[in-house]
């Protein structure tokens, strides 16, 4: 029988990555909160800086009129009013309805991927053995090459897609009930 001695951690490593512009955190124990991102309640991660360019009207944001940067102070120096109502992000997390992946201005490839597997019928082993054609010591094929080669195939731009996906579902819940996610 083995005896540890010592520091001894249950902890696990955690990461993610921001849906909007692609940077991976990673951490032991990082919750998106801890790297400064705010995550919907569908799971989509975005990195706070990244709230400032979500859509709002000015009733949407609370009270103040005050200048500051709202993704990175939390209350206005100069009368105390919260920098974002508790509707639009409650803790680090964002309502769906402000959520550009769930607005359908971007898409999560591995949503977008699935999507493709199921209307497109293209396999994800006939583009694999592509990208191995390529590199045959490839092990793993990456979202983004399965969706680059079904949009070359089909000659589909990302706004076309993101068209696509937003004309024939009523909404994100319709598209992930789709996708069976």
């Amino acid at each position: 029988m083995k005896i540890r001695t010592g520091f001894v951690s249950n902890s696990s490593s955690s990461s993610f990555i921001c849906h909007v512009c692609g940077e991976e955190f990673q951490g032991m124990d990082l919750c998106p909160s801890d790297a400064d991102c705010a995550q919907c309640e569908n799971g989509h991660i975005m990195c706070n800086s990244h709230l400032k360019d979500i859509d709002m009207t000015p009733e949407q944001v609370k009270g103040c009129e005050h200048e500051f940067d709202r993704t990175k102070v939390k209350f206005c120096s100069e009368c105390g009013e919260p920098a974002w109502t508790e509707e639009e992000v409650d803790g680090n997390e964002l309502s769906s309805k402000y959520c550009p992946v769930c607005q359908f201005k971007i898409y999560a490839e591995e949503e977008m991927a699935k999507y493709l597997e199921l209307t497109r019928k293209i396999s994800r082993e006939v583009v694999f053995a592509e990208v191995k054609k390529i590199n045959k010591r490839r092990r793993k094929l990456y979202e983004s090459e399965y969706i680059t080669h079904v949009c070359k195939e089909f000659s589909l731009t990302d706004d076309m897609l993101l068209k696509e996906v937003k004309d024939r579902f009523s909404d994100f819940d319709a598209y992930l009930k789709f996708i069976g996610a």
